[in-house]
């Protein structure tokens, strides 16, 4: 099942958001719709991490979880 969303922008934020979705080749549809599901990622992503951070389990730094793994 799908549902509509209307919104409303002003005539100044429609040309630059119409500018930018030509330049990528997309619809106007498409580049709000991937711009709002990148946030969305982003959102749960950092919902993630603070739950991970929240266990008070030990937190090791990336150079040195490389040099553990020889990379």
């Amino acid at each position: 099942m799908t549902k509509n969303m209307n919104i409303s922008v002003s005539e100044q934020e429609y040309a630059t958001i119409k500018e930018l979705a030509d330049i990528r080749g997309e619809s106007v549809s498409a580049l709000i719709l991937n711009a709002i599901r990148e946030q969305i990622e982003n959102w749960e992503d950092i919902r993630d991490a603070e739950e991970v951070l929240s266990r008070d389990e030990p937190v090791y730094p990336w150079k040195d979880v490389k040099k553990r793994a020889e990379l």
